[in-house]
């Protein structure tokens, strides 16, 4: 910007300033807003996923709806039949109430340790993806707390910028009356100011 042009619009440089901090100001929002994003969809995801927990037995109901007996549990089941029979035959048992309830028993463990460990995956699956959601939400928590901070420090410097170019105009106009007034005193005090005392209009040349 010319002096001319600084002289004759005296504010438009703040404005100028106020400009590139709008467009600087909203190119970082724009880098944080993916964030944010994050931050707000792990945040529901987290609520939804303790709502869930503060209800156990629900939970526990919903992912048994999916559970089905592993393959390993269904061989470890046949072994354990084959060998309570073949138990029960060499004792002359065979057919007898009493070893097939020793066989039902053991198959009876071997499902409910089968659906333990399906529920204890699925625990330790289900705390891994909340630990992973609460690592989003941190991360658009704390660029939230950081947009905050960065949007208070540009609404005053915003202000600032303002108030000067507001300002500007009466600012330029004293600063021009006080060194035409420090200019006048200084002509006063030297070689005019000389002229002008030894100049006395009511003194007539005779």
């Amino acid at each position: 910007m010319s002096w001319l042009s600084s002289f004759l619009n005296p504010g438009k440089g703040y404005q100028t300033y106020q400009n590139n901090l709008t467009k600087a100001y909203q190119d970082a929002q724009g880098l944080q807003q993916p964030y944010l994003n994050y931050g707000t969809q792990a945040g529901q995801q987290l609520t939804d996923a303790t709502g869930k927990l503060l209800d156990p037995a629900a939970l526990q109901n919903e992912w048994m709806k999916s559970y089905e007996t592993s393959e390993q549990a269904r061989r470890a089941m046949s072994d354990a039949k084959d060998a309570g029979l073949g138990a029960a035959s060499s004792m002359g048992l065979m057919g007898s109430s009493a070893a097939i309830q020793g066989i039902e028993n053991t198959a009876g463990g071997l499902q409910a340790a089968d659906r333990a460990n399906y529920l204890a995956d699925l625990m330790n699956k289900y705390q891994t993806g909340i630990n992973s959601a609460t690592g989003m939400y941190n991360t658009g928590a704390q660029t939230a707390n950081q947009g905050a901070g960065r949007a208070m420090q540009y609404g005053d410097y915003m202000g600032t910028a303002g108030a000067g170019r507001d300002n500007a105009g009466g600012n330029m106009l004293s600063g021009l009356i006080g060194t035409g007034a420090g200019l006048f005193g200084s002509a006063l005090s030297g070689p005019i100011g000389g002229a002008l005392g030894q100049w006395q209009p009511w003194q007539r040349s005779r």
